[in-house]
């Protein structure tokens, strides 16, 4: 698994490792440059370590309880040095703050411990040099457009050494039992050209408590109360973290290029917010109890429509901005060698025509929840079921993003139908009828189209697109969409033929065709967790319950989870953590959770053996 704890503002998000060394983080946003990016190149990426100063293998990782405030633990025999990680964020009043600084506390136990802080900034993702000046009892550390300064609650008495050719902020000093030292590195603006008063650390034990309170109270919110209820909460807690909170938008992840296939292409940056992904996610915390985030969300969606007169893209940058020209990074060796490395996204110009049936669902949560649909916001819902059906006839690039022929895929034509019926049901529900004959009958015929040409009686299954016979995990989304239950005779071969020839453990791959850059070897984690949606829909619930906790498993020590996990080996793949895995693990909870408490007990009858897979 990632040796990494995320920690995060609600703006920005960093990596910590369990060496007690800050790998990856962007300022002042997810998707700005990095300027410790260690993760794709120990030489050159930079980074911020705090640790003992001897060797010692590896610290143990722990979040503080109910939050995503993060500590390292190193034990020595002349003592323990607890690092404590965290980015403030709180409420004021009605107001939430993030705070531009990374907090790092330091407190030693049992005995006194020798530490070594090295400072080590890469700015624009090793582009730029680093220059360091001391002023005031800080340091500063410049490179580009970027600047950090750290301060402490101890004099800083260190040097610049030049390690590998590049200088480094060295800072060595030795601990005593007591009171936290703290560090902390203050980022976001240049402090040191404008004249700023520079970020302090005397605050800091402060900020730690009003920010562990900022986490603890939002979680309270949570309605979940499972079997699953730890791995639940610790998901909602990554969702709300990847939430940019200027906007509402939600990013995919807060990582680029951490490969799915190593020795591959696949390497994607995926610090952007896709309406898709997001819609999902912004629907699970709903769900669950989170009603601000979801507010925030549509709001968002409602001004992108309106700023690009309806014809909106599929993903945009978390500010909002369209433009995300992909470029690639030589000069980085890459995830444990792993190239290419990209920042950009070329599937911004992209067509997936699922995306909209997604915003319009999410929609479709929020008022079934209580959400008020304004006139304006009926207004983006109107335009956009008004161009699905002729965004139907089209082929497309479909929910995995193929780069090769356009194809006319299941899964975009089965969210096309989604738009329409959550359309009209929010049309009945807000006595918005003036569409809702053309809607209705739009909606009829593309179920009959749906039904016709993407089951293919041959394999017994519906397929990944029309008259196709490669089989797509996609497809198992019809029973949870409601457009055919799963044990709908066609729905339940389908789970069985994919149950064959795509599952292997809990693992489940995307599909078993080539696309246009070879053969998939890892599992996706959001396949895996529709797999148990299934099971759930057979009323298999044991079966259910049992995949879905080894999915958990799959989990970080932290509770964290990545894109996928190669079936072979059990290793992680893709960007970490993935906002798409922890919302799937929320949906399959909730829902399981529905099931158990919607049948009777006498019916918790021995399932078949078959239903694990």
């Amino acid at each position: 698994m990632y040796p990494y704890g995320l920690i995060g503002n609600c703006e920005t998000a960093a990596l910590v490792s369990t060496s007690g060394a800050i790998d990856w983080f962007c300022y002042p946003r997810f998707d700005s440059p990095s300027i410790f990016a260690a993760i794709l190149d120990r030489q050159r990426g930079g980074s911020f370590r705090i640790a003992p100063l001897n060797p010692v293998p590896t610290g143990e990782q722990a979040y503080i309880h109910d939050t995503n405030m993060l500590t390292t633990t190193f034990h020595r025999a002349e003592g323990t040095l607890v690092v404590t990680d965290f980015m403030p964020c709180f409420n004021e009043g009605e107001r939430f703050l993030s705070l531009k600084r990374i907090c790092r506390g330091l407190e030693a136990r049992g005995g006194p411990v020798e530490v070594e802080c090295v400072l080590d900034p890469a700015p624009a993702y090793g582009r730029a040099r680093t220059s360091f000046a001391e002023r005031e009892g800080i340091v500063i550390a410049s490179g580009g457009a970027q600047e950090v300064i750290l301060s402490s609650t101890v004099p800083l008495h260190g040097s610049v050494e030049v390690i590998d050719g590049r200088p480094r902020y060295v800072f060595r000093f030795t601990i005593e039992p007591g009171p936290q030292v703290w560090l902390t590195l203050g980022f976001g603006e240049r402090y040191f050209a404008l004249g700023r008063k520079f970020p302090s650390s005397s605050d800091a034990t402060e900020l730690a408590e009003r920010t562990r309170a900022f986490w603890v109270g939002w979680l309270e919110q949570c309605l979940y109360q499972g079997p699953f209820q730890d791995a639940v909460r610790r998901s909602a807690l990554v969702i709300k973290l990847l939430t940019y909170a200027p906007t509402g938008a939600l990013c995919a992840a807060p990582t680029t290029s951490i490969p799915e296939d190593p020795g591959g292409d696949r390497n994607w940056d995926y610090r952007y917010c896709w309406l898709r992904d997001a819609s999902y996610g912004i629907a699970a915390l709903f769900r669950t109890g989170f009603e601000q985030e979801a507010v925030d969300f549509i709001n968002w969606i409602r001004d992108r429509a309106y700023d690009h007169d309806f014809a909106m893209q599929i993903l945009y940058r978390v500010d909002g901005d369209p433009h995300l020209p992909e470029q690639y990074l030589e000069h980085l060796a890459g995830y444990e060698g792993a190239r290419p490395v990209r920042i950009g996204n070329r599937a911004a110009g992209q067509r997936q025509l699922d995306v909209f049936g997604a915003v319009i669902d999410c929609m479709a949560v929020y008022q079934r929840k209580g959400g008020f649909i304004s006139t304006k916001l009926w207004h983006v819902i109107e335009r956009l079921a008004d161009g699905i059906w002729d965004l139907s006839r089209e082929p497309d690039n479909g929910i995995w993003e193929f780069q090769g022929e356009r194809k006319h895929h299941t899964h975009s034509k089965l969210w096309c139908w989604v738009a329409l019926d959550r359309a009209i049901t929010l049309a009945k529900g807000t006595g918005n009828t003036d569409h809702l004959a053309v809607w209705e009958r739009q909606a009829e015929d593309l179920r009959n189209e749906i039904e016709v040409r993407a089951w293919n009686p041959k394999i017994g299954a519906f397929t990944q697109a029309y008259d196709d016979e490669c089989l797509d995990a996609a497809v198992l989304q019809m029973p949870v969409l409601g457009f055919l239950p799963a044990t709908d005779p066609r729905m339940r071969a389908t789970i069985e033929t994919l149950s064959q020839r795509l599952l292997n453990g809990p693992y489940v791959r995307r599909y078993d065709c080539k696309d246009d850059q070879g053969y998939l070897s890892a599992a996706f984690l959001l396949c895996s967790f529709w797999y148990v949606d299934g099971l759930i829909g057979l009323n298999h619930l044991d079966a259910a319950e049992r995949q879905l906790g080894e999915l958990i498993a799959l989990s970080s020590p932290l509770g964290l989870l990545a894109e996928g996990n190669d079936p072979a080996s059990g290793a992680p793949r893709g960007n970490f953590p993935q906002a798409y895995s922890h919302l799937g693990l929320i949906d399959s909870a909730v829902r399981l959770e529905r099931a158990r408490a919607a049948q009777p007990s006498e019916a918790q009858a021995r399932e078949p053996q078959e239903a694990a897979g």
